[in-house]
């Protein structure tokens, strides 16, 4: 297999827009944000096998589509990184034995690694050898590998790529908590999937279709600011980046608060405010004000944290967010744990609200 570096084209997706590059082998895909030969040190690196239920009809059983959605937005959120995609379902054995193993699975109510072991065959057999070959090609030798696989950042390292790992953070459903917990216990995989439901832990938040996904300013909760609907407090954020109306406006429509987010990446450095890291708190918190003030329920929401610490949980934003480890400013959390002063404070909070707490 080798790369074409010379043959791609543009992928405009949900959460930006991607390089679709030319594999010259109809079992892999190639998909970056940039230029695939200039990824700079250690990039966002992915190697995802194909998922055909997930991915192309929804299934909600297993995480595969949500991490490499993840994925696709923490590339796209930094600006570089690149995803090798492989048809390799079912762990390698193919779309027949996963079908007969989710089957089984219904059927004796066993789990992912008892259906496998009754099938008599091994629980992973995937290679990653057209990954590697591909970032050889590209003299990548250091990549941050997106993964909660060992065994996965075994074979590459073992085949001549330093990794560091970026674990994904599941979308735990009722249809997939179960497997996810699976994958720890029996599979050895290194899933984040600590309970928040002791009291006394910090709330960690980050996907919006996640519990807690409300504090999100990806959250499907528009805001009404400057005689305008915005779509979502990202896409507010975003646009006070710029004095230009234009600017602006072309943030609000955004399809996505993803988008909204790249578009105002494109154009910061050339037409950005000067003084905008002086300012963005302000910013923020004025659209954090709005959409809890504007939003009762999600108001209640907040309040029902109680006095817990709430962190954006991120390894991507060292100022908003923080990657569990105490090493980032958690300014998101800091702002959402005012508001949720404010709320509490009696000249702000209608007796309704007040019962809550």
């Amino acid at each position: 297999m080798k790369l074409q570096i010379n043959n791609w084209c543009t992928l405009p997706t949900p959460m930006g827009k991607f390089r679709m590059y030319d594999s010259s082998d109809e079992n892999y895909s190639v998909i970056c944000i940039g230029d695939i030969t200039d990824q700079g040190e250690w990039p966002l690196f992915r190697v995802h096998s194909s998922c055909r239920a997930s991915e192309v009809f929804g299934a909600l059983d297993c995480d595969c589509a949500d991490q490499l959605t993840e994925t696709m937005k923490n590339i796209a959120s930094e600006g570089r990184g690149i995803v090798v995609y492989q048809q390799q379902e079912g762990r390698g054995h193919g779309l027949s034995v996963k079908i007969n193993a989710v089957r089984m699975m219904e059927d004796k109510q066993v789990d992912t690694a008892e259906a496998f072991e009754q099938l008599g065959i091994e629980q992973d057999i995937r290679s990653y050898a057209g990954a590697v070959s591909i970032l050889k090609q590209l003299d990548i030798e250091k990549v941050r590998l997106v993964s909660n696989n060992p065994r996965k950042r075994q074979f590459l390292n073992n085949h001549g790529i330093q990794t560091s790992v970026v674990h994904t953070n599941p979308n735990i459903r009722p249809e997939n908590k179960e497997y996810l917990h699976t994958k720890n216990e029996k599979l050895g995989h290194n899933l984040p999937l600590a309970s928040e439901s002791n009291n006394g832990q910090p709330i960690h938040f980050y996907h919006s279709d996640q519990p807690w996904g409300e504090l999100s300013n990806f959250s499907k909760h528009s805001v009404f600011i400057e005689g305008k609907i915005w779509p979502t407090t990202e896409h507010y954020y975003q646009a006070q980046k710029f004095e230009s109306q234009q600017l602006k406006e072309q943030i609000r429509c955004a399809a996505t608060p993803m988008l909204a987010k790249s578009t105002a990446h494109q154009h910061v450095e050339e037409y950005g405010r000067s003084e905008w890291l002086d300012v963005r708190d302000k910013f923020m918190l004025e659209a954090l004000r709005a959409k809890f003030k504007q939003h009762p329920d999600l108001a209640k929401k907040l309040l029902s944290s109680g006095n817990r610490l709430l962190v954006e949980l991120t390894a991507n934003d060292e100022y908003w967010g923080d990657p569990g480890d105490g090493s980032g400013q958690n300014r998101l959390g800091q702002l959402l744990m005012q508001v949720r002063t404010e709320l509490n404070s009696k000249s702000v909070v209608s007796p309704a609200l007040a019962e809550v707490n």
